[in-house]
Parts: structure tokens; sequence; C-alpha cells
């Protein structure tokens, strides 16, 4: 059993989201760098809970460069939400990573563990995320 398959059966993204979240799927299809659609389509994963494939995508989004402040917000929230980066008390929302610490070993095994059923490939894993978005969305 894959590490996804409890996150298909449990995630159930309100429909309103598609408003969000078909747009930006376009946007990126026109301009694969627009990183303020990247940053839509995981602010909608980890609004639903499905921070697991919000920080897949913010490891892809990362890769293609552009301004990557927004963006490195949205990576921080995620690491702290699944444990692997920690804060001492109360998180910035525009510069959490200023007062978290992550823990780099972590992440390695998080994402090793988490891309293995994409044979490592970030950009199969978020076509992958994308196509479960959009059928859970229909």
């Amino acid at each position: 059993m894959a590490w996804y398959d409890e996150l298909v059966e449990r995630w159930k993204p309100s429909r309103g989201w598609r408003e969000t979240f078909l747009p930006a799927v376009k946007r990126i299809e026109k301009h694969p760098a627009d990183m303020t659609a990247w940053c839509e389509i995981v602010m909608m994963l980890g609004d639903t809970h499905a921070t697991e494939l919000a920080l897949i995508v913010c490891l892809h989004a990362r890769t293609l460069g552009g301004d990557q402040a927004r963006l490195s917000s949205h990576l921080h929230l995620c690491l702290l939400d699944l444990g692997i980066a920690s804060a001492p008390g109360p998180v910035p929302l525009r510069d959490p990573a200023s007062v978290m610490t992550v823990d780099d070993g972590a992440l390695a095994g998080w994402t090793r563990e988490h891309l293995a059923p994409f044979e490592g490939d970030l950009s199969r894993a978020v076509a992958f995320a994308f196509e479960l978005a959009q059928n859970k969305l229909a």
C-alpha cells in the first residue's frame, strides 16, 4: 500500500476550490514558472488538508526559478504541519522560515518515501496531485 492510498480515501476538498485550482492549472500550462499560480494550488492543497501533496508541489515549483518568496512561506508551513520543521513559538505567516528549524534528514527521508511511488520524479508526483485534485473537485 502506497502512502497516498489513505490520502485518496480521506481527502474531500470542497468543490468551491475549483475556482482557485482550475484557473491556476491553466496559467501554469501557459507559463510553467507562474509562482502565483503554484502558490494558489499549494494554498488549496494545504487548506483542504492535503499537506503531503502541497509539499510535493512546493518542492517541484522550487525547481522552476522565479520569485520564490511566497513559495518559501508555503513550503515552510507545509514542513511545520508535517512535523519536519519546528518553531519555538508563534510563526509569522510572511516569513515562517525566520523562526523555524528544519530537520534536513527528516525532509530527505520524507521526500524519498513520498516520491518512491513515482520513481523519484517530482514531475510525475505533481501530475498525480493535479489529476487527483481534478477528480476530487469534479
